[in-house]
């Protein structure tokens, strides 16, 4: 294991090439639209939540009438918004994820190489294996998972990352209005994350590591990754935020997470999934295990945490200037805490890293290019907090 100075983390989620969109309000689109406000719709979910004249095509037709300024195209997925944000800290940091056969090719207006080289450009370790799924199969999970077995047994267990031949990283559209409210549509058809309905957990890449991050990917396999981890002892931290959430799903994996992260909304779910009023009740409910509960605003920019003792304590508002988008914020919080985290630092300080993190995403309209290295880290939090020699310390 790694040593004690600076913990290991392997972040598990999907990606996505994000198309970002600025609209002047969310109050202005068709009523289906406010309804999922702060969700991620797969693009074929779209009829069944809308309603069945609608689907992607004629819901970008109503984006555009309202949008604000041109669309800008960016690399996405929460887990490697984090993973890119720890590895731009120096963090000692891996990728569980599936990447489709377009993992070199350049994106529209990007600046470092494919997606696969970029992440890998900052430090974030990726041990790759490539594989091909048979047409016949592709979309029946059960006999993916079988195949899968049979023909790449161990080497699935191995390692963080599958590159599938013949399927592509899927688009992520991602939506928001001046100020600040956001939504999130996916290609759950075309693209290579459907995968993870059927891919095991990584257990010898788990057991490897001090902490495991969990965030979106499908529901199965952030299910299989937590109780993974959980069963290796290992440290488990999640983002509560994922497109298809159930009650269920919280119900099974809550009880065997250390760190919750969430905003309003999605800490919500998971009081209406326990039966619960407030997160001290909570407690009282699951296991010892969860330690901390981070409640995320980041429209105020300001983090509530609440303890497993009972107490709590609020961090910020901070100063934004929202110049840019509020898209990958609350990834920029994840990895900024998670950064000062695995090397020791105290809550509080992880709390203010991951709120400098938010406020420097703020300031753009892409996530990545915001996410803050160790000499801009320290900077920013000189002009917040007046004095960073806590942070400059941690950092090492």
């Amino acid at each position: 294991m790694p040593g004690e100075s600076l913990k290991s983390i392997a972040v598990s989620g999907g990606l996505g090439k994000d198309v970002q969109v600025k609209i002047d309000s969310v109050e202005k689109l068709p009523p289906p639209f406010r309804n999922y406000v702060k969700k991620t719709l797969g693009f074929s979910k779209i009829p069944e939540a809308y309603g069945p004249e609608w689907d992607m095509d004629k819901v970008l037709e109503v984006l555009e009438e309202r949008s604000v300024q041109p669309y800008f195209y960016s690399y996405g997925g929460r887990g490697p918004n984090v993973a890119y944000g720890i590895g731009r800290l120096g963090g000692d940091v891996r990728l569980i994820t599936t990447f489709g056969d377009d993992s070199d090719e350049l994106y529209p207006g990007f600046y470092d190489g494919g997606y696969l080289a970029h992440l890998r450009n900052v430090g974030v370790k990726i041990d790759l294996l490539d594989i091909e799924i048979q047409e016949g199969i592709w979309g029946k999970p059960d006999d993916v998972r079988s195949y899968l077995e049979d023909r790449y047994g161990d080497a699935l267990y191995t390692h963080e990352a599958l590159r599938v031949k013949n399927r592509n990283i899927p688009v992520v559209v991602c939506v928001k209005d001046i100020t600040g409210l956001d939504f999130y549509y996916m290609d759950d058809a075309r693209g290579v994350n459907s995968l993870d309905l059927s891919r095991p957990a990584p257990s010898k890449v788990i057991e490897g590591v001090d902490i495991v991050f969990v965030t979106s990917s499908e529901r199965t396999f952030m299910k299989e990754v937590i109780l993974e981890a959980n069963r290796l002892g290992r440290e488990v931290a999640v983002d509560i935020g994922s497109h298809g959430v159930t009650s269920e799903y919280l119900r099974e994996t809550v009880p065997y997470c250390n760190i919750m992260f969430g905003n309003t909304s999605e800490i919500q779910q998971v009081l209406d999934a326990f039966h619960v009023n407030d997160i001290p009740t909570l407690y009282d409910q699951i296991s010892e295990d969860l330690r901390l509960v981070l409640l995320e605003d980041k429209i105020e920019g300001r983090v509530s945490v609440f303890s497993q003792d009972g107490t709590s304590e609020a961090y910020g508002p901070i100063k934004i200037e929202k110049r840019g988008n509020s898209v990958g914020c609350c990834d920029g919080i994840a990895a900024g805490f998670l950064s000062l985290y695995q090397r020791g630092a105290d809550i509080d300080l992880c709390i203010q890293a991951g709120l400098m993190e938010c406020a420097a995403i703020w300031e753009i309209e892409t996530v990545h290019e915001g996410l803050l290295n160790k000499e801009e880290l320290i900077d920013r939090y000189a002009f917040q907090f007046g004095d960073s020699s806590r942070v400059e310390k941690a950092l090492g």
